[in-house]
């Protein structure tokens, strides 16, 4: 299991460069066991993948902050691009970013790199007998500012959400969240629940006083101590994931 994070502060973790890939990274946190982390990744202007097509044994999820990625020479994924990609999924043999790009991104497992040396088709495809049990739906192109913000169901009120991707048989989701100017009431996160977050823009305080700016982050284990989302004195807007137990 990740461990309990109460608050990292993104802008101050050092920059790691990826395998000498030109790609660099900031490791926002890790599951010591399986490998599987979240990060914070910067790719350079006219990137291009070395790996060739490939697959991950783990899921991969990305959202795009700034800049474009080319991921197969028909899909231009820019902000607020997001994609989902259950383990098994052959993909990479594009790998372009043209403009470089800002990007949030979260892997199932530690990242291995399967090659595939002749790709049967020239778009994203399951991998035969190696794609893994996934209760979410393989989604290679979300446009998340085509999406409604609909109110969080259950949120102190002005709370509201987009659902990038759920997992129908586990519950799990990923999602933006939004907490409008000026919010201050007691929204508490489901404690039987595993709840993780970065700020994308503006800033939130918890009861406890916790104060998270742009690029903060957090993951809290179900049972960790009481989360209070108490105030906001900017629009706040998160990216979100929760897990049942």
């Amino acid at each position: 299991m990740r461990p309990h994070v109460s608050h990292v502060d993104g802008h101050a973790l050092a920059w790691q460069e990826i395998l000498n890939t030109g790609v660099h990274r900031k490791q926002l946190s890790v599951d010591p066991d399986t490998g599987s982390d979240t990060s914070f990744v910067r790719v350079p202007a006219d990137w291009r993948g070395p790996a060739g097509a490939h697959y991950h044994t783990g899921f991969e999820e990305a959202l795009i902050l700034s800049g474009d990625v080319d991921l197969n020479g028909n899909d231009l994924l820019v902000e607020g691009s997001y994609l989902y990609r259950p383990g098994g999924i052959v993909h990479g043999w594009v790998d372009h970013s043209p403009s470089g790009s800002d990007i949030i991104i979260k892997m199932g497992a530690a990242t291995d790199l399967i090659s595939v040396g002749e790709p049967v088709h020239d778009y994203e495809y399951d991998y035969p007998d190696a794609r893994m049990a996934d209760g979410r739906p393989h989604i290679i192109h979300l446009r998340t500012g085509s999406e409604s913000w609909q109110p969080w169901e259950g949120a102190a009120e002005g709370i509201e959400k987009k659902s990038l991707s759920l997992d129908e048989t586990s519950g799990a989701e990923t999602m933006l969240a939004r907490i409008p100017r000026g919010f201050s009431g007691s929204f508490m996160l489901a404690p039987d629940i595993t709840w993780e977050w970065v700020v994308l823009d503006g800033g939130m305080s918890l009861a406890d006083g916790t104060a998270f700016d742009q690029m903060g982050y957090s993951h809290r284990p179900a049972g960790s101590e009481e989360t209070v989302i108490a105030q906001s004195e900017s629009d706040c807007t998160l990216m979100m994931w929760s897990h049942p137990g």
